[in-house]
């Protein structure tokens, strides 16, 4: 596979000015300029369908996969610049079988470097959504070859998708999913999660809902929520830091949030340990629909947070137009990550720190 080689089946194709500001890049009308060799625009992957994007930064190169290709498996590209993809190596990783329980539906993949192997999470079906369930590869090195290890968690034998891992500062590892809100289980290995799980929180606020367009505007669901795609956000000295998950609510297709809760209990699977701040820290603006289902990961020289995403230009009433977006985020001075605004896409930003 060459670098010319594309997803064999992908699908194709909010105050500015104090975002503007803090980000350096002067009043919004003066940052509609063409970006030079110091900035970049998002989308950093123009004109590629990547929903649910998580990237990792090891060695000195960075790590990709998406929801790129939903029927035909799973891919993994590479590249020294965070802000920039089109040029990628890139790498099928994974093909499925041509029909069985993980054949269709192929969604949200994370590549996770635990104890010196790579291991990539997937969630997929047999088409049927409910049939949706948790599997996992594992490699020597993130682009492979990868051995197929399974069942991801069998004690969890119905409909879950959004599968990611949480690791404590004391080594613990932990399987974070969705279904009906968000669940974790206890892992005895990177392969494996344990036991039957535990809800640790549910859809409660109006920004949580489902929604659905009504006489052309969106609506929320009076009595549906749904959230997903939990991610664990930890500040860089762990032996001090808070343990957060970061995790996705509403709906992929235009209002789609970001919510936070926060570990500040001592067990993990105890739900009353798990603190929901009640507003989301991340949302839709007139320009950027479905901001959401995020990664973490650092610029080049390990000085800055970047949050990593995918969104879209228009709103539509399904999950296609999902493009890759990135943006530094900062810390408040109470500890809490601070995200902003979604950074509408042509809107120059500064590379990353480190980044040639």
């Amino acid at each position: 596979m060459n670098n010319d080689d594309t997803p064999g089946q992908a699908l194709r194709r909010r105050s500015l000015l104090g975002l503007a500001a803090a980000l350096g890049l002067g009043a919004p009308g003066a940052a509609m300029t063409a970006p030079d060799d110091t900035t970049f625009t998002n989308p950093v992957l123009p004109g590629v369908e990547a929903g649910d994007p998580f990237v990792v930064w090891h060695e000195g190169r960075y790590y990709l996969t998406a929801t790129f290709d939903p029927e035909g498996g799973l891919w993994v590209y590479s590249s020294d610049h965070l802000s920039d993809w089109r040029h990628a190596e890139r790498r099928k990783v994974w093909t499925p079988e041509p029909d069985g329980p993980r054949s269709k539906m192929i969604w949200a993949p994370e590549l996770h470097h635990l104890d010196g192997r790579w291991y990539l999470y997937f969630t997929a079906a047999d088409g049927i959504d409910a049939n949706h369930r948790h599997y996992v590869l594992e490699a020597e090195h993130p682009m492979g070859p990868f051995v197929d290890r399974g069942r991801v968690h069998a004690e969890h034998e119905r409909y879950a998708i959004d599968g990611s891992v949480l690791r404590l500062k004391d080594g613990r590892l932990f399987w974070m999913y969705a279904d009906d809100g968000l669940w974790i289980a206890p892992m005895s290995g990177p392969t494996r999660a344990v036991g039957p799980g535990v809800r640790i929180v549910r859809g409660e606020h109006d920004w949580e809902r489902g929604w659905h367009k009504v006489d052309g505007r969106w609506q929320p669901q009076a009595h549906a929520y749904w959230i997903e795609a939990p991610q664990a956000l930890q500040q860089h000295d762990r032996s001090k830091g808070r343990d957060f998950v970061v995790y996705s609510a509403g709906h992929t297709a235009a209002v789609y949030y970001l919510g936070l809760l926060e570990l500040t209990g001592a067990d993990p699977m105890d739900p009353k340990s798990w603190t929901k701040h009640p507003k989301p820290v991340f949302g839709p603006t007139d320009k950027v629909f479905a901001p959401g289902h995020n990664s973490f990961t650092r610029s080049p020289d390990g000085t800055e947070d970047w949050l990593v995403y995918h969104a879209k230009d228009q709103d539509a009433g399904d999950a296609s137009g999902r493009t890759m977006r990135i943006q530094r985020f900062n810390w408040s001075a109470d500890g809490r990550p601070v995200f902003g605004a979604p950074i509408a896409s042509g809107v120059p930003q500064r590379k990353p720190s480190g980044e040639a």
